[in-house]
């Protein structure tokens, strides 16, 4: 066999001895007070994440999607006048004798 192999037995068979006895033990009350601390958290689902997010990564998010909403429809709306438009409305209401 080779090392790995008996470093594997060995663990083996110390896993299947069990945990060490010398386990601190949990203080006095412990289990009570964390399923009670459990059982009082009934809070709204929208309320904790809203809690956890906080109001400035609201906001934040809320600038991101103007920003990026602005700049996607900045393209449909373009106040430029195009040169052949403007050619065509000026040569058409000039009269050439």
């Amino acid at each position: 066999m080779n090392d790995f192999d008996q470093r594997w037995l060995h663990l083996a068979q110390q896993a299947r001895q069990g945990p060490a006895a010398d386990l601190p033990a949990l203080p006095y009350g412990f289990t009570t007070r964390v399923l009670a601390h459990a059982s009082e958290a009934t809070g709204e689902a929208w309320e904790d994440v809203f809690n956890g997010l906080g109001l400035r990564a609201v906001l934040a998010t809320a600038v991101v999607f103007c920003l990026s909403a602005g700049y996607a429809f900045a393209g449909w709306f373009e106040s430029r006048i195009e040169a052949p438009a403007l050619d065509r409305a000026v040569t058409m209401q000039l009269s050439w004798p």
